[in-house]
């Protein structure tokens, strides 16, 4: 009966199998140059990688005391050399403080901090943060649906969850997460929890070996999920926000150049401030593309030519309108994108396409589509003051149906 979940997570989760591994030298993930002084750690007692990231990578590792695995995030050594010090560690243990005493799905919804530690290797000084370890990451989860399409009473579920996490955030820890994308969000189940605990670190070992020597310490990263499970099956999911490494304050920013590419807010490509509401932007596309498989905007001009910050705030403008003269007043660069009358400096060739036109999901029913769209809609507004708080679209109808 498990054989179609199997079948589904075979390129996507971690097999709990020793066979004989492929090609060593056929995956690319983290620079292997910035294995040197003031980069990444290369030797550890873990289990297996579960990702990286530009400052980090993740490990399973077990904890021989509590008798379970964990995921151990291993930060660069220039993460906190005294230059531009990530806010990561002080956040995580704000909201590790701020979610003691909160009840609801706020604190559940984000991947809180179980620990942390300091290790000096050959490279430097890295500060090591303990979490519990977790399940798939949404961009593989959605490619267990066809086209990618989450169902719609699961992604409500889902929607709910993210933005209970986003009013704790902005409302009561005065924090922006800054990088709310597919990867940063993990799933769990009871059954995925339960692997962490039960099974022995044999289960867990990759299938393809790391490089060759001196290189052995680099692998491929896996995720993990149960293969007596089918995750396409199952009626609801824990989703925690993880990765808090380019977060700011309210009040104080890491750095003004925030989010992926294609999931920038239009205040920060036009050098505006901003504020908690570049987060409800960030999630109101996610949510459009776990309903509908396809991005709004990919900022390109055509199908083949790179991503270009004029192609996006075209697209933008083809899509929710001209861009607010509100916001042009605000914004450093104007100048670079918009004439004094306020039209694109680059002629755009995208013709009007409001969302009701691109949103093709046969999943809804009239009434949900234009809940939904609304819902949407007013995640995306372009002036980023009109766009409502997290807590206040908890309330929208389309959640409550």
């Amino acid at each position: 009966m498990f054989r179609s979940a199997a079948n589904r997570l075979n390129s996507v989760r971690g097999r709990f199998s020793s066979s004989k591994a492929t090609s060593p030298h056929t995956f690319v993930e983290e620079s292997l140059a910035r294995y040197s002084p003031g980069g990444y750690h290369p030797k550890n007692k873990i289990v297996c990688k579960l990702g990286y990231g530009l400052y980090s990578t993740v490990w399973l590792a077990f904890d021989q005391r509590e008798k379970r695995h964990f995921a151990l995030k291993i930060l660069t050594a220039d993460s906190y050399d005294g230059k531009h010090d990530t806010f990561e560690m002080a956040i995580l243990k704000k909201i590790k403080s701020q979610s003691a005493n909160i009840r609801g799905p706020g604190p559940q919804s984000l991947l809180g901090l179980v620990g942390d530690f300091e290790h000096t290797g050959p490279h430097g000084k890295h500060t090591c943060l303990v979490f519990e370890a977790m399940g798939l990451d949404m961009s593989k989860f959605r490619r267990l649906f066809p086209r990618a399409c989450i169902p719609v009473p699961l992604l409500k579920d889902i929607t709910r969850q993210l933005l209970s996490a986003l009013a704790l955030l902005h409302d009561t820890c005065k924090v922006i997460h800054c990088d709310i994308k597919p990867q940063n969000l993990l799933i769990e189940t009871p059954k995925i929890a339960s692997l962490f605990s039960s099974l022995s670190s044999d289960n867990f070992v990759p299938q393809r070996r790391p490089l060759d020597p001196p290189h052995d310490f680099y692998m491929e990263s896996m995720q993990v999920s149960s293969a007596q499970e089918d995750l396409a099956q199952v009626p609801s999911v824990a989703v925690r926000l993880a990765d808090f490494g380019t977060a700011s304050w309210v009040d104080r920013h890491l750095t003004e150049w925030i989010q992926p590419q294609m999931l920038r807010a239009p205040e920060v490509i036009l050098g505006a401030p901003w504020d908690h509401k570049v987060d409800v932007w960030n999630l109101g596309l996610i949510i459009w593309e776990f309903a509908e498989g396809s991005l709004v905007f990919d900022g390109t001009w055509t199908a083949t030519a790179p991503y270009s910050s004029e192609a996006h705030l075209a697209q933008m403008q083809a899509v929710l309108g001209s861009m607010p003269q509100s916001l042009l007043t605000r914004s450093k660069h104007r100048s670079k994108f918009f004439r004094e009358d306020g039209t694109l400096r680059e002629p755009s060739p995208f013709p009007h396409t409001p969302l009701e036109s691109i949103c093709r999901n046969t999943a809804f029913d009239h009434s949900d589509k234009a809940l939904f769209l609304d819902f949407i809609a007013r995640m995306i507004q372009l002036e980023p003051q009109a766009r409502p708080d997290a807590r206040e679209l908890l309330l929208h109808e389309w959640l409550k149906q």
